[in-house]
């Protein structure tokens, strides 16, 4: 999957998840900033749902790693490329 591609797929499925047009989002984008709503709790529910959307299960310390969605998309992407199996 080409970066631009797997970008386009993440910012569809946190559009779904918040109900709301993300074609606003950069890659620069900050999430907690750029996605009103978007508290710990709902960025938290966010990377679950991630998680069932491209099935894989996502560290602990996701959190941490993630501030922009170049960030979640590298992050993602890393994940991807290490062959992590499936959730």
């Amino acid at each position: 999957m080409q970066d631009k591609e797997l970008f386009d797929k993440v910012v569809t499925h946190i559009g779904e998840f918040i109900e709301a047009d993300t074609s606003h989002l950069t890659p620069d984008s900050r999430l907690a900033t750029s996605i009103q709503g978007l508290n710990s709790l709902k960025m938290f529910e966010l990377i679950l749902y991630l998680e069932d959307c491209f099935g894989m299960s996502f560290g602990e310390d996701v959190m941490d790693k993630i501030d922009t969605m170049d960030d979640l998309v590298g992050y993602i992407r890393e994940r991807m490329t290490a062959g992590v199996q499936p959730a």
